[in-house]
């Protein structure tokens, strides 16, 4: 928790917002990707679960930035061009059906 706040330079008075932030950046990340996120490949093996993804650096930082845009200091505009860039990143690693 701490590292996120540091990364995204919020105040410790966002703690709370971030502690709920990061559930549901997961949660949106996994819906763009149809893939569910997995901390680590022995913890994706374990769950037997062929189709999930190791969650990589490009992939932190893609929901670092959907977790700015629902806490940080945000015009809409700027939230939603951060929301597009998120998409952008994650887009790479969706789940292709195949």
């Amino acid at each position: 928790m701490e590292d996120t706040m540091l990364r995204l330079r919020l105040d410790d008075d966002l703690l709370d917002d971030v502690t709920h932030a990061i559930p549901q950046a997961v949660a949106e990340a996994e819906s763009i990707l149809e893939r569910r996120l997995y901390a680590s490949e022995a913890d994706m093996e374990a769950a037997g679960d062929l189709r999930g993804l190791v969650i990589r650096p490009d992939i932190t930082a893609a929901m670092l930035l959907l977790i700015d845009a629902s806490v940080g200091a945000n015009a809409s505009k700027d939230a939603e061009t951060k929301r597009q860039r998120a998409e952008m990143m994650l887009l790479r690693y969706a789940y292709r059906g195949v």
